[in-house]
């Protein structure tokens, strides 16, 4: 397997992973998205609660707050939340008891007090995956063939393929067809179809993947990218370890 960086920002990385199959990378999308292991408010402990809110829909609103999750940590850490009224309580005052496990946001609404109303709440927040609630979501995780674009030498250089390009990475230069960036094509077909000469063909390699990775905020996508990682090589070791200790057929166990 080789793998190459294409781009990277805090919040987004891209990778060219060449060598393996369809089902490979899908499995790495399958636990990015699913079975990374992040904080999310798991119960709440009301102790005064006289806004327009029940307690219920405010659970679920404190619930569905993104947290910072730092790697291998896993413990139960509260957030507190005291306010009275007027005035809107935002995430940024959900005070939590170790400063490493936050909100990511801190200007989102959780809700509105009027005159007189207040809130006395303790969020209890613990680690889960996604494959169990969607809360823990932490990340969206894609990838897409490698296009393979083919230019006959029966091009007539009409120019209809540059037109119809979606992602404009055809044009006409020194009298031939150029392709300018290659990874950006969609694999729409569109140039192909709209082509009488059919002088252009698109496919795509099936061992060459452009993979893409965005996270919300509670970890990094170097984190994101090293556990996931992890969790496949501890998948694939169990399963071994499995086959293993089944007996041959015909024996008995």
């Amino acid at each position: 397997m080789k793998v190459t960086l294409l781009s990277k920002t805090e919040s987004r990385i891209k990778l060219l992973i060449e060598d393996v199959d369809v089902g490979f990378v899908n499995a790495l999308r399958r636990v990015l998205v699913s079975e990374i292991p992040v904080y999310a408010v798991d119960h709440i402990i009301v102790y005064e609660n006289t806004s327009q809110l029940y307690d219920e829909i405010l659970a679920h609103r404190l619930g569905l707050v993104p947290l910072s999750t730092p790697a291998n940590v896993d413990k139960e850490v509260t957030l507190s939340i005291e306010k009275e009224g007027p005035g809107v309580v935002y995430t940024k005052d959900m005070i939590s008891d170790d400063d490493s496990i936050k909100p990511i946001i801190p200007d989102i609404p959780i809700t509105k007090l009027g005159n007189d109303q207040k809130i006395k709440i303790n969020c209890i927040a613990k680690v889960g995956i996604a494959k169990d609630h969607a809360k823990y979501q932490c990340c969206l995780a894609f990838y897409k063939y490698f296009p393979v674009i083919n230019i006959d030498k029966k091009c007539d250089l009409c120019g209809v393929c540059v037109e119809v390009c979606p992602k404009n990475i055809l044009k006409i230069e020194k009298d031939s067809l150029k392709i300018t960036d290659i990874k950006e094509c969609t694999l729409c077909r569109t140039c192909e179809e709209q082509c009488d000469l059919q002088a252009i063909s698109v496919s795509y390699d099936n061992r060459k993947f452009i993979f893409t990775v965005e996270n919300y905020g509670n970890m990094s996508v170097r984190d994101l990218i090293e556990i996931s990682t992890g969790i496949i090589e501890e998948k694939c070791d169990e399963f071994i370890d499995k086959i293993a200790g089944v007996a041959e057929p015909g024996q008995r166990r």
